[in-house]
């Protein structure tokens, strides 16, 4: 007689414990086959050797198979097994139960920079009846406090120790991701296309527009990198020509970050395509074996029938 696992020692919940699996495990269930560049692309920051035992480990519990498409040079592309999409459900039901029992009754924690006290004291009244407020009222202090348990950071640009722009450059070069917006009273120059930041406001702003960018910014969490890149590049180009109107359009460093973003958008739209096949074949198969078993289980209960 097989013995039942017992919940809290099994190997699905080992898999799912760890840092990078769960991710690559998403990243094949929502993009379908994918090289092992692409995979590194989708899990930003990860090293090629961690990425490549991973995939190993995944193999090794059938999780994930590996085919060769081209020997020279050698290219290799992942999919999900039936096994590795059974996880996928697991980890959608996890995340199911956070919307129901963390997201719904916690609050999202902000960290709020900026050296006007006046205003830290005001964002911070607006914000404390919804959301977990952290403050700093300079850049060293805001650096020190932006870690993994922040889900939104707001900083203003010009702070004694640290600017805005250095606390964001210091965050992305250690690996974390947390969404930010970027305050600035300064007057709005082309230049700005280029600040590293989620979303720019101008000061003064209002307690909605606060909460709104506050909301947008909490929403990123969930987006895949590339998508937020494109979101985030997408929106700083807006905000030129908000601010400066249509002679944004003719400035070099717009023209330069639109081209980019173009060439972004293009290489997903590529990518998409070229993963299009793959997603129909793996849907079928999903369809065929929905069919069949739907099929075995209507003989079942003919069989069944006394009658």
């Amino acid at each position: 007689m097989t013995q039942t696992p017992n919940p809290a020692q099994t190997i699905a919940g080992s898999i799912l414990g760890t840092k990078w699996k769960p991710r690559l495990i998403v990243a094949l269930a929502t993009e379908g086959r994918l090289g092992f560049g692409e995979c590194k692309r989708e899990l930003e920051d990860i090293s090629n050797k961690v990425l490549s035992d991973n995939l190993e480990e995944l193999r090794e519990h059938d999780v994930i198979s590996r085919d060769v498409v081209q020997e020279q040079p050698r290219r290799v592309e992942y999919e999900l097994t039936a096994a590795g999409r059974e996880l996928y459900t697991i980890l959608e039901s996890m995340a199911d139960w956070d919307a129901t029992y963390v997201v719904g009754t916690g609050a999202p924690t902000v960290l709020l920079a900026d050296d006007e006290r006046r205003l830290l004291e005001l964002y911070s009244v607006w914000l404390a009846a919804d959301y977990d407020v952290v403050t700093a009222a300079d850049g060293r202090e805001a650096l020190a406090l932006l870690d993994e348990s922040v889900d939104v950071a707001i900083l203003d640009r010009a702070m004694p120790g640290l600017s805005g722009e250095e606390i964001v450059a210091a965050v992305a070069n250690a690996g974390q991701r947390t969404p930010v917006a970027i305050l600035t009273s300064k007057q709005v120059s082309p230049d700005d296309v280029s600040i590293p930041a989620d979303r720019l406001l101008r000061k003064p702003i209002a307690k909605a527009e606060l909460i709104d960018v506050i909301e947008e910014l909490n929403r990123l969490n969930t987006v895949a990198p590339v998508a937020r890149d494109v979101e985030a590049r997408a929106h700083r180009l807006a905000f030129l020509e908000t601010h400066l109107g249509s002679a944004a359009k003719s400035t070099e460093p717009y023209r330069r970050a639109r081209a980019e973003l173009d060439a972004l958008e293009t290489e997903r739209a590529a990518t998409a395509a070229a993963r299009e096949p793959w997603r129909r074949l793996l849907e079928r198969e999903d369809e065929d074996g929905s069919e069949a078993e739907s099929g075995s289980e209507s003989e079942s209960a003919t069989d069944d029938d006394p009658n």
